[in-house]
């Protein structure tokens, strides 16, 4: 993002990002990943999907029901590293509730607001490296890269009872596709055209609008391993979306989620970049 000037609209930009972040070295249809955090982020992954199990009062980071070894403070560790050594960078992240609410004090904004302001481990990171939305408008309005560089920016998938913590997930700024429902493999064509639409909603949708496009896709009959891959003659959404980027000439790609991202897609994503 160097390269980017400081008056662009993140909703201008091309994104490369993972869906279910963490959900690696876990069952074969939890899994989601295989490069643990930091290694994404190098690859040039800058849009994580984090969820958050709110138990006894802390966020343990979950895939549904599945623990996935890690919890907020991880999260916010791994990602302020990257940050503070790549200060030019953002990193937008999606933050939603996961799994069932068990064992707590507090409200899921009240638990969230002792990570970002109290707990010992995390504060000083948050008041350095978390973006402060200077206004309410910004619960729809998307920012300009120079107001966040060197920050993540939650997208608040989650209600805040009143508090805007970055933009709203699937508010008025935004335009999302993620319909994940691929029963089988005979589906994957099937998603790819739900994605491949969602590329031509970005190209001639509003220039304000955050477009976030999921790739990924799973169900018992069609893991999510082989909707991003392909396998058994069936070719995988990340190939359709690859092929489909280098021959089409885009002006931004928007926010692009995906299972088990191969550089390829991550570098094609990125070369969008005005």
């Amino acid at each position: 993002m160097a390269e980017i000037s400081d008056g662009t609209s993140l909703a201008a930009l091309s994104i490369p990002g993972t869906h279910d972040t963490m959900a690696r070295d876990v069952t074969a249809l939890a899994e989601t990943q295989e490069s643990p955090l930091p290694e994404q982020l190098d690859a040039g992954v800058r849009a994580l999907d984090i969820r958050t199990r709110h138990f006894q009062d802390r966020f343990t980071i979950h895939h549904g029901r599945v623990y996935l070894h890690a919890n907020f403070t991880d999260v916010l560790r791994q990602t302020t590293d990257f940050l503070r050594e790549h200060p030019t960078e953002t990193v937008l992240m999606r933050v939603k509730p996961e799994h069932t609410a068990e064992q707590n004090t507090r409200t899921y904004e009240e638990t969230l607001d002792w990570y970002l302001t109290e707990n010992p481990d995390t504060a000083g990171l948050a008041h350095d490296y978390v973006w402060t939305p200077p206004g309410g408008e910004y619960a729809t309005r998307i920012p300009d890269l120079g107001q966040v560089r060197g920050r993540i920016v939650i997208l608040q998938d989650f209600d805040g009872a009143g508090t805007v913590y970055g933009p709203r997930w699937a508010g008025a700024g935004m335009s999302i596709q993620d319909d994940y429902e691929v029963p089988t493999l005979f589906d994957i064509a099937r998603k790819w055209e739900k994605a491949r639409t969602h590329f031509e909603t970005t190209r001639t949708g509003p220039a304000d609008r955050l477009h976030i496009n999921f790739l990924s896709g799973a169900s018992l009959g069609a893991l999510p391993i082989h909707v991003a891959s392909g396998g058994l003659g069936f070719r995988g959404v990340n190939d359709y979306a690859l092929s489909h980027l280098r021959a089409t000439d885009l002006p931004r790609t928007g926010v692009v989620m995906a299972d088990y991202p191969g550089p390829g897609l991550v570098e094609e994503i990125l070369a969008e970049n005005p």
